[in-house]
């Protein structure tokens, strides 16, 4: 006889994703996918991918 035994514990213990609004600096070039969130991004505003000008946008992002 096989007793299989499964964790409960871990599968409870993992913390939910809580999502919330942020606004992000995303880039403005249509080929490049940066962006940052606006509590890090730098002073210059400039894409750390591709160097080019960021615009601010509103994104649905897991709260840190």
């Amino acid at each position: 006889m096989i007793n299989i035994f499964f964790n409960r514990k871990n599968q409870e213990d993992k913390l939910e994703n809580i999502l919330e609004d942020v606004e992000v600096y995303s880039c403005n070039d249509t080929g490049c996918n940066g962006w940052m969130r606006k509590d890090f991004a730098s002073e210059d505003l400039k894409c750390p991918l591709c160097g080019d000008e960021m615009t601010i946008e509103i994104r649905e992002l897991p709260k840190i």
